[in-house]
C-alpha cells in the first residue's frame, strides 16, 4: 500500500522565461506574517528572501512588515495588504482542516482576499518526508497562497500554483523549478496596476 502525503494547497510549469518589467514598472505589496508557531528570524528571513524570488521577475516587490508574535513588542501598528497566519498545532487542531492540506487563503467568491493560513505542524512533517528545507516548502505554501489571493478564483494550474504535490513528486523537484504561469504573471500585474490606479 503506497503512503503518500498530498500536499494540498487549497482554495481557490516549470520555469518558464518571465516578460521583461521596465523601469518604473514595480508594484509593491505590503504582506506581515503571524507567527504563531514560533519560528527562529533566521528562517523567517530565508523564506521571506525565497518566497520574494517568485514575485521580483515579474515585478512585484514584497515589503515585509515586522513579523508579528505573540507576546512581542514590536511595532505591528502600520497596516499590511496580505497577513499570513502560521499556525501551531493547537491552533490547527481547532478548526476542520482537510487531512492532507498545508495551506488555505480565504477567497472571495470575486477573488478578493487578504488572509491567508499555514499549518506550520504538517508542513514540517511534509518537508521532512519530501527532503526539502523547511524554509524551502515554507516559500512554496506561501508564495502559493499569496498567488491566490492575488490572483482570481479558480487559479490552480502549472508551476507554483498547482493544485497539490504527494511527497515523490517534491522529491524530484526543486523549489526554482517552479514559477507562476505567463497567464498567472500578467492576471497578477493587472490586479496590482488595478489597485494603483484605485489609490
Amino acid at each position: 500500500m503506497r503512503t503518500a502525503i498530498v500536499v494540498c494547497l487549497m482554495s481557490a510549469a516549470f520555469t518558464v522565461s518571465a516578460p521583461r518589467v521596465e523601469a518604473g514598472d514595480e508594484a509593491m505589496i505590503r504582506v506581515r506574517l503571524y507567527d504563531y508557531a514560533g519560528i527562529s528570524d533566521k528562517t523567517v528571513a530565508d523564506t521571506q528572501r525565497r518566497i520574494a524570488n517568485f514575485y521580483t521577475p515579474i515585478g512585484v516587490t514584497i515589503d515585509w512588515a515586522s513579523t508579528f508574535r505573540p507576546h512581542s513588542k514590536g511595532d505591528h501598528g502600520r497596516l499590511q495588504d496580505f497577513t499570513i497566519n502560521i499556525l501551531n498545532r493547537s491552533m490547527v487542531a481547532r478548526t476542520n482542516w482537510p487531512p492532507d492540506a498545508l495551506g488555505s487563503a480565504v477567497v472571495s467568491r470575486e477573488g478578493e482576499g487578504t488572509i491567508a493560513y499555514v499549518l506550520f505542524d504538517r508542513l514540517k512533517a511534509a518537508a521532512a518526508a519530501a527532503h526539502w528545507s523547511v524554509e524551502d516548502l515554507l516559500a512554496l505554501v506561501v508564495a502559493h497562497e499569496l498567488g491566490h489571493l492575488l490572483l482570481p478564483p479558480g487559479s490552480h494550474s502549472e508551476g507554483l500554483m498547482r493544485g497539490g504535490w504527494d511527497v515523490s513528486e517534491l522529491r524530484r523537484m526543486h523549489l526554482d523549478s517552479l514559477a507562476f504561469t505567463p497567464d498567472h504573471m500578467a492576471l497578477i500585474r493587472e490586479r496590482l496596476s488595478h489597485k494603483v490606479a484605485a489609490q
